[in-house]
């Protein structure tokens, strides 16, 4: 007689080795936001539900095939959802172990980061978040990077893009570069604004008069802080505390300096990575995660604490990193020569769809950016000239000026 295919014990078996993948893939997903995209992390979702709901069924109808157990028992039921319970912690206390014991995640980050062949191991498990925290040396800007003595020959340019930038009027300030493009991973188009400022001196941050840490604390559009603030250009700055998304941009998140004092601390949302983005006396960006003991010794007159840091030392820190999570981005960065440059694209509209991180910082590669950092963005993203909105801020369906609690400014 043929022998029949016992489908419960296959089901069981192959769930049971599948799950810990399916969950450690989603776990995965997770930590690699930008990797993925939502309907992904969705659908691999659903497929972990599937796999304990079939595994759930299968082991129980290949328990009553076998007569192993007698389910009719309550003992007996207490025992399979005690075992059942067991095997899920298991896995559990893995996916918790290796995801968040930081000596663990330490080991392996720096492990993988010392050898030839596996370099890239710790990123395919961890966020680059996680890894560039744990490899905290990368993020501290070298010394002689920025070169305020830097001359060029004004009839002769790299390339077009260095000709944008260097070419001005005499005496000016700063100027504005409109810029178009395609994006790399999906090719949506997008518009943005460059300001270039010439002299880094002039740039300043500048907070809503009602900014704070308090209940009370409200924030201010960019245009009535440029006002009031007398600044030729402004764009927002760092982020700030939104629960409910339904807050009036008061409270801005980390540590803010303001003419070298520490203006405010609140904690500030870890998704985003980075840390200090700001000018030390020497009017040099800086992109450093540290305290504000650490901040005020290495001599930062402005700062937000925002991110993720998007250059370093002339790299492209989202090289590899493409994802298709592209809205309106806001920048700011600094060339070897000391020029600044600001950097908004509109967010999600039909002339824009915005950028991923990667050609964020591209985009400010080709301008001479060594230096840079990503700031608020999505709704908050703005640029305004002499009182006006250069960019379209955008929400949804509607143009929206937020209120926000600080800008970086340039002044006369």
């Amino acid at each position: 007689m043929k022998k029949r295919f016992d489908y419960y014990k296959f089901f069981s078996v192959l769930t049971l080795f599948l799950m810990p993948l399916s969950l450690s893939f989603f776990i995965v997903m997770l930590n690699n936001y930008e990797k993925f995209s939502s309907s992904s992390k969705t659908i691999i979702l659903l497929l972990n539900i599937v796999f304990l709901t079939v595994f759930t069924i299968s082991f129980i109808k290949l328990l009553k095939q076998k007569r192993i157990l007698n389910l009719n028992r309550v003992p007996t039921k207490i025992f399979v959802l005690l075992l059942f319970t067991a095997y899920v912690c298991e896995i559990g206390t893995i996916v918790n172990f290796v995801y968040y014991n930081e000596d663990f995640k330490s080991w392996i980050i720096t492990t993988s980061a010392g050898t030839i062949n596996h370099k890239g191991l710790a990123t395919k498990i961890y966020s680059k978040y996680t890894v560039d925290e744990v490899l905290d040396d990368k993020e501290e800007l070298q010394p002689d990077i920025i070169d305020f003595t830097v001359d060029y020959d004004i009839n002769l340019y790299a390339n077009e893009y260095e000709k944008q930038v260097l070419e001005r009027e005499e005496g000016a300030i700063y100027k504005v570069i409109k810029i178009e493009g395609k994006t790399t991973l999906t090719g949506s188009p997008y518009v943005g604004y460059l300001t270039v400022i010439y002299d880094p001196s002039h740039v300043k941050l500048a907070k809503s008069e009602g900014a704070g840490t308090t209940e009370a604390a409200y924030g201010e559009r960019l245009d009535v802080i440029a006002k009031k603030n007398n600044a030729l250009v402004a764009i927002n700055a760092g982020g700030f505390h939104d629960p409910n998304w339904s807050s009036n941009g008061g409270i801005p998140h980390g540590d803010v300096f303001i003419d070298g004092k520490l203006d405010s601390t609140f904690p500030r949302a870890t998704l985003f990575g980075g840390g200090i983005i700001g000018f030390d006396k020497n009017n040099k960006l800086i992109l450093k995660r540290m305290s504000a003991d650490q901040s005020i010794e290495a001599g930062i007159r402005d700062a937000v604490d925002w991110g993720p840091f998007l250059i370093i030392d002339g790299v492209n820190q989202y090289e590899g990193y493409q994802s298709s999570w592209e809205v309106g981005r806001t920048a700011i960065a600094q060339r070897a020569d000391g020029i600044v440059l600001f950097l908004v694209i509109d967010n999600l509209q039909k002339h824009s769809t915005g950028v991923n991180y990667y050609d964020e910082a591209a985009i400010l590669q080709r301008y001479g950016a060594v230096t840079a950092a990503n700031l608020d963005g999505g709704t908050s993203t703005a640029m305004v000239e002499n009182g006006e909105y250069v960019n379209s801020p955008w929400n949804g369906s509607r143009p929206t000026f937020r209120r926000i609690p600080n800008a970086w400014i340039v002044v006369e």
